[in-house]
């Protein structure tokens, strides 16, 4: 979800590091970065190890609940290229599932903020796992959930973390490069891209298909534009 669906990463890192700097830590949002993707009760701890400061993580995960869904909704916009790879796979009755490292809460504030309910057919939270990303658990609980097993199967993430957590359920992974993600190893992606809107439903088609390793590619190709009411 975070960086693929929502550009939500910079506002993360941004209040992370204001609770850091509030309860008397340092941390700078661009050195954040490679937290992206992780669970939230990790970054908490890395970022308070990295302070300076002894520092109560539990009042810290306390402030960041309290500020980070309020500006989540405020800020709420879909990446480039989301409504129309997510309107083509419709048409095409390609059921779609959301796996995450954030909260229920986060995920219900983001599906709601984008009305993407009708377009999930599965919604799997780091919150319902015992292991977090870069486990594979949410990965297979949303294949589960879905009603399918690996094969067949594309993950999408921008993150270091995302990636091993999908490679290790087993399933083709898709890698986009953002702005707070340029400098993670993507390289276990079969593929990786700019933006959704360099990824249609031939691509990926490809990607699953009977080819067990096709090489890497640096693809180019523009999504369909239609059907972005429904994220408006």
């Amino acid at each position: 979800m975070d960086g693929v669906v929502i550009d939500s990463e910079p506002l993360s890192m941004t209040i992370i590091a204001e609770i850091i700097s509030e309860h008397g830590g340092h941390a700078d949002p661009a050195l954040l970065a490679d937290l992206a993707g992780v669970s939230l009760a990790e970054a908490l701890r890395v970022a308070a190890v990295r302070s300076g400061r002894a520092l109560d993580t539990a009042a810290l995960y306390q402030s960041y609940r309290e500020r980070y869904l309020p500006r989540l909704r405020a800020c709420a916009a879909p990446t480039p290229g989301l409504a129309g790879l997510i309107t083509a796979l419709r048409a095409a009755d390609v059921p779609i599932g959301l796996a995450s490292s954030s909260s229920l809460a986060e995920i219900n504030a983001v599906v709601q903020a984008l009305r993407l309910g009708p377009a999930l057919a599965a919604i799997a939270s780091a919150d319902e796992v015992a292991r977090p990303k870069p486990a594979p658990d949410v990965y297979r609980l949303a294949t589960e959930r879905l009603g399918a097993g690996p094969d067949g199967v594309v993950a999408i993430e921008d993150s270091e973390t995302g990636i091993a957590s999908a490679s290790a359920a087993d399933l083709v992974c898709v890698g986009v490069r953002t702005a707070i993600t340029q400098g993670h190893d993507l390289g276990r992606g079969r593929l990786l891209v700019g933006s959704l809107e360099e990824l249609n439903l031939s691509i990926l088609e490809q990607l699953v298909s009977d080819n067990p390793s096709p090489p890497k590619t640096q693809v180019t190709a523009i999504g369909d534009s239609a059907g972005e009411e429904f994220l408006d």
